[in-house]
């Protein structure tokens, strides 16, 4: 299991390369979700809590990308936008009868990039495919990594109810940034901007942030029902230190590490400065129906957060199955006493997967119900 997990952290590390840093005009930095599909199928199909005491642990990985597929260095890329989009949560909850306290630590990275940025990447982690010609290089990066606790609190109102949470960051690293350049005679030359925590003491680093967060189901019809789920609605993090580094490089071999960037790229100019960041943390907006028939629930789900993702789908009592829009990932869940699976792939080969997703769930009851 460990080395499928390594090839996901690695290549979306290496994607877009070091291609990365978000200028002052800050993107809102990228986290790993709030709730899970798992817990929205739930959300819409049951309820967020089903009346039990108990203790969950949760671990969960999702990566897409339209570049390469994941287990692979080997890919072709015919487009105008690239990206790379990860996130890894481990969550430990605790449920009572209208109440869920929730520790978590996850990590975010989204990666985007212009055709020349998408073909230097694949250079980078297969020097065989060496650009050719004259290619413009354009490309962000934004990562995260996070301590998270989050209270929730579950309210009836009439035909349905709503779930109030909020959410207290740690943040353990952040790093955005952005370059612009041209690849031309086999050689790189732009220019960077690059904040991150990267290389300073993590005593100086640790920042906070807070996060509100909001969650609404209502019965529309004895068969239809209304969901709506808001992350981050209100969120902001306050980030005391990054190191900002402003240059122009150069560059004629692309020798990406495990963290995204270069070995031995040289700076031929620029600075480098500490400063403090107050940084917005990024929304995710996801509306729901579901429609209950004799032989289930029939399930759409409308979602944003780096553009539109749409999934249709259908629930059982014990399994449920979603077809994302427009990436073609199929994504089932399983439920077998305490424990429940989701796993995601938008191509039968493994090896061949884009989009990939696994989830793994387990439950201990605190007493009777």
């Amino acid at each position: 299991m460990k080395q499928p997990v390594r090839w996901l952290r690695t290549g979306g590390s290496l994607v877009l390369l070091f291609l990365i840093a978000l200028a002052a005009a800050a993107e809102p930095v990228v986290l790993p979700p709030v709730w899970t599909e798992a817990q929205l199928v739930q959300h819409l199909t049951a309820s967020p809590f089903d009346g039990r005491a108990q203790v969950e642990g949760n671990h969960s990985l999702k990566a897409q990308t339209n570049v390469k597929p994941l287990l692979q260095d080997e890919g072709g890329f015919t487009g105008e936008y690239g990206y790379y989009r990860f996130s890894s949560l481990s969550e430990l909850r605790i449920n009572l009868a209208r109440w869920r306290l929730s520790y978590a630590f996850g990590m975010a990275d989204r990666f985007e990039g212009d055709e020349g940025g998408a073909q230097l990447y694949l250079y980078g982690v297969n020097l065989a495919q060496i650009p050719s010609g004259t290619l413009s290089i354009r490309a962000k990066l934004n990562r995260s990594a996070v301590n998270r606790w989050t209270l929730e609190h579950l309210v009836s109102v009439p035909r349905g109810w709503v779930l109030l949470a909020g959410s207290l960051y740690l943040s353990r690293r952040v790093q955005q940034g952005t370059l612009a350049g041209a690849w031309q005679g086999g050689e790189f030359d732009g220019q960077m901007v690059l904040d991150s925590t990267r290389g300073l003491d993590p005593v100086e680093t640790r920042s906070v942030g807070l996060g509100a967060h909001l969650a609404v189901s209502l019965s529309l019809s004895e068969r239809w029902r209304f969901g709506f789920w808001g992350e981050n609605l209100l969120g902001h993090l306050w980030q005391r230190k990054v190191r900002r580094v402003t240059a122009h490089v150069q560059a004629n071999t692309i020798v990406p590490d495990a963290d995204g960037f270069l070995h031995a790229a040289p700076f031929l100019s620029g600075r480098v400065d500490d400063l403090s960041r107050d940084l917005s943390l990024q929304r995710q907006v996801t509306l729901g129906l579901a429609y209950r028939g004799r032989g289930g629930a029939w399930l759409l789900f409308a979602s944003h957060r780096d553009g539109w993702d749409w999934a249709l789908g259908h629930a059982l009592r014990h399994r449920w199955l979603l077809c994302h829009l427009p990436d073609g990932q199929v994504q089932a869940g399983w439920k077998a006493g305490q424990w429940q699976v989701v796993l995601g792939l938008s191509h039968l080969n493994p090896l061949q997967a884009k989009h990939a997703t696994l989830e793994v769930q387990w439950a201990v009851p605190l007493g009777d119900k």
